[in-house]
C-alpha cells in the first residue's frame, strides 16, 4: 500500500505498520531470546533499512516492550514489578525495600548496574513510577503470537495493522498535526504519553483504537530508547502512531487539504 499522506510529505522514512499475526513472516529479522536489550533498534532498522522484524512474547527482550506489543503485564511476579518502579525512578535511593532491591543489583553485570543503582528517572519517585504502571498503563494479551512490524509498501491485501507509525522531522511533525487537527472541533489533540518508545507505537496506539475518536501517539520522548536507534535514526525525528481508522481517515483528507497549497509547496522544497 502506498499512502498519500507519505507522497506529499516526501520525507526521509516512509510509515511502517505493526500487525498482530498468527503467522511467521519469511526472513525477518527480530531477537534471538528475551535475555536483555531493547527492541527500538529492530524497529529502526524497519524504518530506515525497510527490513520486516517479528516478535513474540518468548523472543520479546525486554518487559516494558512486552507491554508495549501486547505480549502481557511484562513482569509475572509483585518483587520484578516493585524494582521495576524502582528503576523507572530513582534507583536505590528512594526504593522503599532497599534490601531487596539491593540484592536484585547484586545479580545485575557490571556494565549496567550503575544504570539500575541510580534509576532512569523516568518517573520523580517511586510512589509516581508506582501510580502510572499499575493504574495508567494498558496492558493487552494478544490472542496472536506475532508482532510483526514491517513498511506500509509491504502491506498485504486482507491485513489490518494495529499501528501506522510515521518517523518525522519538526516540519512534518507540523504538517500531521496541523492536518489531524483540520477535521476535530476540540483540542490537544495529540497524546504525549509517559511512556516507552515502543508503547507509544504499540498499546497505547492499541488504547486509541477502543476510542470512538482515537488520537495520534506522539514518540520517541523516550531517551533510553531512542538511544538505541541513533545508528539508524537522527536525533531530530519523533514517531507519530495512528490506529488504521485513524490513519484511513487522514489518508482521505490529504488529498484535499493544505498539503496542495502554496504554502507547503514552499516546505516540500
Amino acid at each position: 500500500m502506498e499512502s498519500n499522506i507519505a507522497k506529499e510529505l516526501n520525507g526521509k522514512f516512509k510509515p511502517i505498520v505493526l500487525i498482530k499475526t498468527d503467522k511467521a513472516p519469511e526472513g525477518a529479522i527480530g531477537p534471538k531470546s528475551d535475555k536483555g536489550g531493547c527492541i527500538m533498534a529492530f524497529i529502526a532498522r524497519v524504518i530506515a533499512d525497510r527490513k520486516t522484524a517479528v516478535f513474540t512474547k518468548e523472543t520479546c527482550p525486554c518487559n516494558g516492550g512486552k507491554v508495549g506489543l501486547g505480549f502481557g503485564p511484562g513482569f509475572e511476579d509483585e518483587k520484578s514489578l516493585e524494582n521495576h518502579f524502582s528503576f523507572l525512578s530513582n534507583g536505590l535511593e528512594g526504593c522503599p525495600n532497599k534490601e531487596q532491591y539491593q540484592t536484585f543489583l547484586n545479580y545485575l553485570p557490571e556494565s549496567t548496574k550503575e544504570m539500575f543503582t541510580h534509576g532512569e528517572h523516568v518517573f520523580a519517585d517511586y510512589e509516581t513510577a508506582k501510580e502510572h504502571i499499575t493504574k495508567h498503563r494498558p496492558i493487552y494479551n494478544n490472542k496472536e503470537k506475532y508482532v510483526v512490524f514491517k513498511p506500509l509498501e509491504d502491506l498485504e491485501e486482507g491485513e489490518i495493522p494495529s499501528s501506522v507509525i510515521f518517523t518525522i522531522n519538526p516540519i512534518e511533525l507540523a504538517a500531521l498535526i496541523h492536518l489531524d487537527g483540520s477535521c476535530r472541533v476540540d483540542n490537544a489533540y495529540t497524546i504525549t504519553a509517559q511512556s516507552a518508545a515502543c508503547q507509544d507505537i504499540g498499546n497505547i496506539v492499541f488504547k486509541q483504537a477502543e476510542s470512538d475518536n482515537p488520537r495520534p501517539v506522539l514518540g520517541l520522548s523516550d531517551l533510553a530508547g531512542r538511544r538505541h536507534m541513533r545508528r539508524w535514526i537522527p536525533d531530530e525525528y519523533m514517531t507519530y502512531a495512528l490506529t488504521w481508522e485513524l490513519f484511513l481517515k487522514l489518508e482521505k483528507l490529504s488529498e484535499d487539504s493544505f498539503l496542495q497549497t502554496k504554502v507547503w509547496e514552499e516546505f516540500k522544497k
